[in-house]
């Protein structure tokens, strides 16, 4: 391939801090409404809310294990928010982001760097002070709507080749990954139609999923849409496949074959998700079966590096 792998790597990385940065503000969103304005939460479901979500952002919990109720909220908002100790978190992965962007500015749209220019300076003159002045909502959906945005950006300003087929990657990779992770901490035991709107609304389906299933409240139709979906944008299936996609338009592959072991294992992942019926995610259970699918999504990563990015030892 012509694009160089210092060049391909940094954009992947990019595209994943991105998509990472924007999950992560809409699930911290999402539960912050939910669990600190609403008094109907109780305390002992909003713990166990906040302690679901360090798992979701990849962090530990640490000192907050002794929080509970709102003084774990504000923990948890802090540390996903701000803590530059976990690569994970908002703060730390725009900078990511922004640094590889940085890296290989010459390959990048105008556009597409004032975009993520634009959001690491919002997110960097911000501190927990001056974000609780205002609430949360307010900052987090600036990240959010601005990181929505990058991928529209990324989509209409730069060429639709190598460069933007290791964009997609990288973004569908990711959301792909974090959808698997907020299925893991689901609590599948708890069928009571706030928690599964709390669980759609994390992965930006509440409205789609009304729409597709005509306002269904049935449980299993809502985690059959999150992980089988065909076209819905941030369903498993749907992400896994669009990896698949760009892979193959980088090597020029038939589809149904492969040429590299990151090929090889998104090709088989895409198999199973394409042939497993809903019934079958069920009796292994949704949290199981997520957090294989969060295995396999891994290993494609570890594939991709492999097979794209190599690290080549010196001397």
């Amino acid at each position: 391939m012509v694009l160089l792998s210092r060049v391909a790597e940094s954009l992947y990385w990019m595209s994943r801090n991105v998509e990472r940065a924007e999950t992560l503000a809409r699930i911290l969103d999402v539960n912050y409404n939910r669990t600190v304005d609403r008094n109907a939460a109780g305390r002992e479901r909003a713990t166990r809310v906040w302690r679901s979500v360090f798992d979701m952002a990849g962090i530990s919990a640490g000192v907050e294990e002794t929080l509970d109720g709102a003084s774990l909220a504000s923990a948890a908002f802090e540390r996903c928010t701000f803590s530059t100790e976990y690569r994970t978190s908002i703060v730390s992965c725009i900078r990511i982001a922004r640094a590889n962007a940085l890296s290989v500015r010459a390959e990048l749209s105008t556009e597409v760097w004032e975009c993520i220019n634009g959001l690491y300076l919002f997110v960097e003159a911000q501190s927990p002070r001056s974000v609780a002045r205002e609430g949360p909502s307010s900052f987090l959906r600036s990240v959010r709507d601005t990181a929505q945005a990058f991928g529209g950006i990324v989509d209409a300003t730069v060429s639709h080749d190598d460069e933007w087929n290791f964009l997609q990657i990288g973004r569908y990779l990711e959301r792909a990954a974090m959808t698997a992770r907020i299925l893991r901490n689901h609590d599948f035991s708890d069928e009571s139609a706030h928690e599964w709107q709390r669980l759609l609304e994390m992965c930006c389906a509440s409205e789609p999923f009304a729409k597709a299933q005509r306002l269904s409240s049935d449980p299993n139709e809502a985690l059959s849409f999150l992980f089988l979906h065909r076209s819905f944008p941030r369903s498993i299936r749907f992400c896994t496949h669009e990896v698949d996609r760009a892979l193959h338009r980088i090597s020029e592959t038939a589809m149904g074959a492969y040429s590299n072991e990151a090929e090889r294992v998104t090709g088989r992942l895409q198999a199973m998700l394409d042939f497993v019926q809903i019934g079958e995610v069920l009796d292994e259970g949704g949290d199981r079966f997520a957090a294989r699918f969060a295995e396999r999504a891994d290993a494609i990563g570890s594939a991709i590096q492999a097979s794209y990015f190599p690290r080549v030892p010196v001397g």
